[in-house]
């Protein structure tokens, strides 16, 4: 089976392999360490080279102690980075730079290639949301910029909750793409993944699965190879853990780029 080849996220200039692996589920599969830095390999080998992670997940210390034994080169990463959390009531650059330097520091990596940010505050509360994006842009924007200008970060991508957000995030200018929930039951997004599209902006689609409840209509291979197919979607975030299973989703992460 052939690797598959990067796609750049937008215009952003940064590319991520068409799959990601997804580390949320990571501690819940009965595998040991030796068994998942071997199917780590195997999958760099076929071209998926980008991985997915949160400090908010269980899974994280787990996820993270694989990597310093793993050591991989040659791979980019995408990161849950809430700024401002739940309870806050605006952005703020200082914390945003400890996350970034803290996520850093745990995946040793030289450069988080896509920050998966959010905006969350009160996700009620979705004026507040959307009049706080409006009047931080500015300092939204300068902050990543001297991120991006310090090699910390490549690009980013919101993950919006709401298709009104979403919209801002769009019309904010100062944004890479979006990182939405897209697979055959999730679509309220395809506006505005189209929008991204016409603008030069790329996105980053999670659980193209679904949690598994898309299969009971479609095989993982058609479930990505239909994610891959819209237009200007650079990378499906799915767990694997198993070497068949892998290779299925590569299958149909193949099929979208012929």
């Amino acid at each position: 089976m052939s690797a598959l080849a990067p796609r750049t996220l937008g215009r952003s200039g940064v590319p991520l392999s068409p799959l990601a692996f997804g580390s949320m589920r990571l501690h819940e599969r009965d595998l040991g360490d030796e068994a998942w830095l071997a199917l780590f390999d195997e999958a760099r080998e076929l071209g998926v080279t980008t991985l997915h992670s949160s400090s908010e997940y269980e899974s994280h210390p787990r996820f993270v102690a694989l990597l310093r034994r793993w050591r991989p080169s040659g791979v980019q990463h995408i990161v849950k980075l809430a700024e401002p959390h739940f309870g806050d009531v605006a952005f703020d650059r200082a914390r945003l730079v400890a996350k970034v330097d803290a996520y850093l520091a745990e995946l040793g990596a030289e450069r988080l290639d896509v920050v998966q940010w959010m905006w969350r505050g009160d996700l009620k509360d979705e004026p507040g949301r959307l009049a706080g994006l409006d009047a931080q842009a500015g300092a939204l924007a300068e902050a990543f910029a001297a991120l991006r200008a310090a090699g910390k970060i490549g690009a980013v991508a919101p993950f919006p909750y709401t298709p009104g957000f979403a919209d801002a995030a769009i019309e904010a200018g100062c944004f890479d793409g979006l990182a939405v929930y897209l697979n055959p039951l999730e679509r309220e997004m395809l506006p505005q993944i189209e929008r991204c599209a016409a603008r030069g902006l790329g996105v980053v689609a999670i659980r193209p699965l679904c949690a598994g409840k898309a299969l009971a209509t479609a095989s993982p291979a058609t479930c990505v190879r239909g994610v891959l197919s819209e237009r200007g979607v650079a990378s499906a975030v799915v767990t694997y853990s198993s070497a068949a299973h892998l290779r299925e989703l590569v299958e149909g992460a193949r099929q979208a780029s012929l």
